[in-house]
């Protein structure tokens, strides 16, 4: 048997999201097609239609994703759902939703920050449009540039080498007593 799922609530025009936000857990709101014409490398695969960025931005978002894990991503389009096979759909495991408006996809990406219940901070909008920034930032999200998903998430730096000696399981005690013997047996 699965665990009880949490409570679900309508949020306006956003589909169904958890109601308990669950603490640490923070939000990727990206602004579809407002990235993909932004970001060069993605704005190449319009030129094999909508869904082609659609997948090719979901593609990106998930890459993203799972180098950042505790961030549910959630990628806004603007574009009537019924054009675009349903309200809400995964793409790449991505959670993708359409506007109800053929160009609400910006009024619904300031309505979920605008209504969300958990912590405002927790929520990143990625978006080049200055409405949806400068109305999710006047609502406590935090805004980065479209480019944001492109950013690879850095490797730990390589611990530097150790000398001969170190990380040999040696004690400090060890270390000088044998030091101490070789520079008595070698004259030092």
């Amino acid at each position: 048997m699965g665990h009880p799922a949490a409570p679900l609530v309508r949020a306006p025009d956003l589909g169904y999201h958890h109601q308990a936000h669950m603490p640490g857990q923070k939000i990727l709101l990206v602004d579809g097609y407002n990235v993909v014409n932004r970001v060069p490398e993605l704005r190449t695969s319009l030129d094999d239609g909508l869904q082609n960025a659609r997948n090719r931005l979901a593609l990106q978002v998930s890459t993203w994703s799972h180098e950042h894990p505790g961030v549910e991503p959630i990628i806004v389009f603007d574009g009537r759902f019924q054009l675009s096979g349903g309200r809400e759909q995964r793409i790449a495991g991505v959670r993708c939703i359409f506007s109800l408006a053929a160009h609400g996809g910006d009024d619904e990406l300031i309505r979920f920050v605008r209504d969300f219940k958990g912590r405002k901070p927790d929520i990143t909008v990625v978006s080049d449009d200055n409405n949806v920034g400068n109305n999710c930032r006047a609502h406590g999200a935090v805004v980065q540039p479209a480019a944001f998903i492109m950013i690879r998430k850095s490797r730990t730096a390589r611990a530097p080498r150790k000398g001969p000696g170190e990380g040999k399981g040696l004690d400090t005690k060890s270390k000088a007593a044998i030091d101490a013997e070789l520079k008595k047996k070698f004259g030092l």
